[in-house]
């Protein structure tokens, strides 16, 4: 039986598996294929349907973050734009409370990003949540 991971784990495999997209140029089949090979022990049903979805609100999210960056999508880190699309799902799709998912997201780019790279997740997405 395959466990189900935790919600950090959700969130680190999904950061992972759009980064490996990003860099790659694969597909969303291809990634979450290698995903579910590597994890064999988790359940990644929930990690997939969050892929999936970013897939059809990333141009949408895009908008978002360069609307509210002073550096153009192209310029920011895969990660930063990774734990970016995670987060505004989160925030257009979940349950969640807005201050549980920033602080998620910083915690990500704590783990993944650049040195400073929390603090320009946080700004972007504190502007986001104050306009919507």
């Amino acid at each position: 039986m395959k466990n189900n991971p935790s919600p950090t784990k959700t969130r680190e495999l999904v950061i992972q598996t759009l980064y490996q997209k990003n860099i790659t140029g694969d597909s969303n089949t291809k990634v979450l294929k290698e995903l579910k090979q590597n994890q064999k022990n988790l359940n990644t049903d929930k990690v997939s349907e969050i892929i999936k979805d970013i897939k059809v609100l990333k141009k949408e999210f895009t908008e978002t973050i360069e609307k509210f960056s002073n550096i153009p999508s192209s310029r920011i880190g895969e990660i930063e734009l990774s734990i970016l699309y995670l987060a505004l799902y989160e925030i257009s799709l979940s349950q969640l409370d807005e201050p549980i998912i920033i602080n998620e997201a910083i915690k990500l780019a704590k783990k993944f990003g650049q040195n400073s790279s929390h603090k320009f997740v946080n700004a972007i997405l504190d502007k986001a949540i104050k306009e919507s």
